[in-house]
Order: structure tokens, then C-alpha cells, then sequence
């Protein structure tokens, strides 16, 4: 059973000197700024797995806003809210607020800051209670953003402390206590007295789901199961083990068996499990897809913000290559570029290098026309690619722009799927041995004979509205064992 809580998302951009809408897009004469929240650590805008309902009360919220009219200084990494460009970052649930937040330029001259915001839930309630494991939520109200070195815990309690730029951004996060059940969570930044851009996500929780992987097992191989309930995460680097009841028609008293969440990622933004190979592969549906003439490779180029390119307005141009049979992209990109306007040269850019493969480039355009983006010496090569597009008076800003589906999902396990989130895969996977002799206690393995029913059972102890908030129940599911 699958709770689905509602979505409450809103993009805000007040400008009431040019702001008009056209159909389903907002048209800004002002440089756009935008809001993504993401249920993934992105440090690009098209990285980003936009996700605006079904976070738990414990989880994490990476926040994106594309703000270059903001990009202060190109040289170094710039910051917006508390101690920052622009007015305050005001974070809020229903249960408190900060506005000690300040959110980071995801690099030199991107333009792009990035922020997390972490729910911590209340420590007064337990979400696990198994075998001697009793696990908690963090339950507090505060922001990190201080190293420490200056603060008191009462002055870090009180978030008195002064914000100190030491460690990764994604560890700058303002966390806020949740309130049981359900609830939500907005981020709002005033960029200038004209400007607000606000966001919300609504977080649940949800009912334990638990399964055999089998209908059938046989005494000869381990029996496997698994559970999904994303609410037991209580946002800690430590991957606590839960213990859930293992017990046959042989054997009431049973066994108990841990389980554990999959890690989804380290501060580095990368998967922590070996069994994944993610492969930077599939393109954008918004893409310009061109091959070179010779086939061997396909190049994909696209800018965010998206929409349709108007005059007076910063875009940052993204690009990838492919290789043209495969379809598998390429690292350790070089290229050139031209940049031209109505026939007319306006920039050459020379011996240009993406480590990753993903280069982006900031273009600007003062007249409307015909623009073409021409790349040269792809790979060091003759080969080149031309791109053509209209810019127009006025920037047509998609209000919601698509992810660059470069992640390829089908690498993803299918279990994974739909079950991510900040820290963690919803998926606890459990095992355990059987055995038809009496040494169940001193091996841990189940005792079963011919042709039993074998159970397992986990005590849900966060339930969704409208069970009460302080109520358990017990959620079970069965299998059988023949003997081989």
C-alpha cells in the first residue's frame, strides 16, 4: 500500500514592469531566476530529479536556484542570502523556521546556487524498537553552517552562530524539526525588492510494505525478503540495522533478522553501490542532436534556462558527445566554438576542455535574428557541427524546464525505481538460513520442517493519517519451504 500525500509547488518570479505570460510559459524582459527542488545531491541544473511530493519527515531537500544576474564575481564562488548576494533565504515547515541560510555558487561563474534542507523530525518519537535497537529522529531546530570553531553548543542551539564557508555545500543545510504524519516544507528567496522566488514540497509518512522475494524456497538456499518504509531514515551518516521477526509453523519462537538501507550516495554525488554502473547516455528531449558528417560521433546541446532565446539575457550553453554508434558518452571533452549572430562572427572560443564530458559555455545576445552555434575540432578532429536557432525580442522561459535525462534509469536496478532519496534506496533487503535440526538459537537459522509456512513480520510505528500518530501496526507477509 502506497500513501500519496498532495503537491503544493509554486514558482514565483514578481517583475510588474515586464512580466506577461504566454500560453503555458512565463516571458521576463528581467534575467529569469529559478527554483528546482531535487531529490538527488545535483550540482547542475539538468542533473537535477525534480521532486516536489513524497519526502519523508527525516529527509533531505536539494535545492536549486539558477540566479546569474547574481554571479557577483566570475572568478570565484559566489553566495546568495545570509552573508550573501541579495535579501534574505527564508526556510520554513509548519513547525519552524531559519532564516541563517545562505546557498552556494555550484561553481566559478555559473550562476547556479545550491542549497539543502534537511527535516529532521522529533526526537520524542521512536520510529524502531527491535531487539535492543531503539532509533530515534534528530528532532532539532537549527542550521550547521558553522565549522564550530566560534560557536557554543547553547549559541549553536540557538542559531546565534555565524555562518563559516568550510565545508562541502552540501553540507551547509538548515534543518528544521517535522511535525508527525505530514507536512511541508518552502523555500523562499527575496533576490530584490521586485523579485521572490518561492518553491514547496509536501513530505508523508507512509505504510510498510514487506514481501518474500518467493512464493516457494527450499531448505538448500538462503530465504531473501524485503521491506519498504522510507520512514524509518533518521537523516544520520550512520546506516542503522533494523531487526525484524523471522518465525515457521516449527519454530514460533523464530529468529530476528536485520536489514539495512541502501546508501544512495556519498558527498561526491556518486552511487556507493557496486552493483550500479551509471553511464552518462540518454539525451535530452529538448536537445539539439546533430552528428558529425563522418558518423563518428553525436552531439547533444541544449541551455537553461530553456524555452526560446531572447536578446539581453544570460544562457549557459550545455554540451555532450556521444559516441555515434554506441550512444555511450564521452569524457575528457575538447572542442572549439564559434559563436555567430545574422551572419556575422561575433566569438571564437579555442582549445575549450571538459574533464566530464558535460561543457558549458555562457552565450549573450543583444539582437534578435538568426544565431548559429558552430563546434569545431571535436576530440581534436576536423569534424564539426552546426547549430541554428532563432533569438527573439523577448526571453520565453519554460516554467518548468526538463532534466537532461543523461543518468540513463534503465542502469538502475528495478527495485530502485521510484524509491531514491537524499541519503538512501527505500529498500531493506533481508536473509537469513533455515535449518531442520534443533540449532536454530546457537546457528540463527530458522528451524523448519516439510512443507511449513515461514512468516515474517515488522512493527510499523509511523503510520499515515488517518491512523492515530502514536499507534503501531504489525505488517506481516509469509512464504513456504520444501525440502530438496
Amino acid at each position: 500500500m502506497v500513501i500519496v500525500g498532495f503537491v503544493f509547488s509554486i514558482v514565483s518570479v514578481i517583475d510588474d514592469a515586464s512580466a506577461s505570460t504566454a500560453g503555458n510559459s512565463n516571458t521576463y524582459k528581467t534575467p529569469g531566476i529559478m527554483m528546482k527542488f531535487c531529490q538527488n545531491p545535483a550540482m547542475a541544473w539538468n542533473e537535477c530529479d525534480e521532486r516536489y511530493e513524497g519526502y519523508t519527515w527525516t529527509d533531505r531537500v536539494n535545492v536549486l536556484i539558477y540566479a546569474p544576474g547574481w554571479n557577483e564575481d566570475s572568478d570565484k564562488i559566489d553566495y546568495i542570502g545570509n552573508g550573501g548576494n541579495g535579501g534574505e533565504i527564508t526556510v520554513t515547515t509548519r513547525e519552524a523556521s531559519s532564516k541563517m541560510v545562505a546557498f552556494a555558487e555550484t561553481g566559478t561563474d555559473t550562476g547556479l546556487f545550491m542549497g539543502v534542507v534537511k527535516l529532521t523530525g522529533q526526537m520524542s518519537k521512536v520510529v524502531h524498537d527491535s531487539n535492543g535497537i531503539q532509533v530515534k529522529p534528530m528532532g532539532m531546530n537549527m542550521d550547521n553552517y558553522s565549522d564550530g570553531a566560534d560557536c557554543t553548543p547553547m549559541q549553536i542551539m540557538m542559531n546565534m552562530c555565524v555562518m563559516g564557508i568550510t565545508n562541502s555545500a552540501h553540507d551547509w543545510a538548515v534543518k528544521l524539526k517535522t511535525n508527525q504524519q505530514d507536512g511541508g516544507v518552502t523555500v523562499s528567496w527575496e533576490a530584490n525588492e521586485d523579485i521572490t522566488v518561492v518553491q514547496s514540497a509536501t513530505w508523508n509518512w507512509r505504510l510498510g510494505e514487506i514481501s518474500f522475494d518467493k512464493e516457494v524456497f527450499t531448505t538448500d538456499e538462503l530465504v531473501t525478503f524485503t521491506l519498504h518504509d522510507a520512514d524509518l531514515w533518521n537523516h544520520h551518516a550512520i546506516f542503522y540495522k533494523y531487526f525484524v521477526n523471522v518465525w515457521s509453523d516449527s519454530d514460533s519462537a523464530g529468529i530476528q533478522v536485520p536489514v539495512m538501507f541502501e546508501p544512495n550516495h556519498s558527498h561526491v554525488a556518486t552511487l556507493e553501490s557496486d552493483a550500479v554502473d551509471i553511464q552518462l547516455s540518454e539525451p535530452a528531449s529538448s536537445s539539439l542532436t546533430k552528428y558529425t558528417p563522418d558518423g563518428a560521433y553525436k552531439a547533444y546541446l541544449w541551455w537553461q534556462p530553456g524555452g526560446v532565446i531572447g536578446i539581453d539575457k544570460d544562457y549557459s550553453i550545455n554540451l555532450m558527445v556521444h559516441d555515434g554508434l554506441t550512444d555511450v558518452h564521452q569524457t575528457k571533452l575538447s572542442y572549439g566554438m564559434e559563436i555567430w549572430l545574422n551572419g556575422e562572427l561575433l566569438e571564437t572560443r579555442s582549445d575549450r576542455f571538459a574533464s566530464d564530458g558535460h561543457a558549458v559555455e555562457s552565450v549573450y545576445f543583444e539582437e534578435r535574428g538568426t544565431a548559429k552555434i558552430i563546434l569545431t575540432n571535436i576530440f581534436d578532429t576536423d569534424s564539426k557541427i552546426t547549430y541554428s536557432f532563432q533569438v527573439a525580442p523577448e526571453a520565453i522561459i519554460k516554467e518548468v524546464v526538463g532534466k537532461h535525462a543523461a543518468f540513463k534509469d534503465s542502469n538502475l536496478p528495478d527495485s530502485w525505481k521510484d524509491r531514491q532519496h537524499g541519503h538512501y534506496i527505500d529498500v531493506l533487503n533481508g536473509q537469513f538460513s533455515i535449518t531442520m535440526d534443533d540449532s536454530s538459537k546457537s546457528t540463527n537459522a530458522l528451524r523448519v520442517n516439510e512443507g511449513d509456512t515461514i512468516y515474517v513480520e515488522y512493527i510499523d510505528m509511523t503510520l499515515p493519517a488517518p491512523y492515530a500518530h502514536n499507534k503501531e501496526i504489525e505488517i506481516k507477509a509469509n512464504t513456504f519451504v520444501f525440502v530438496k
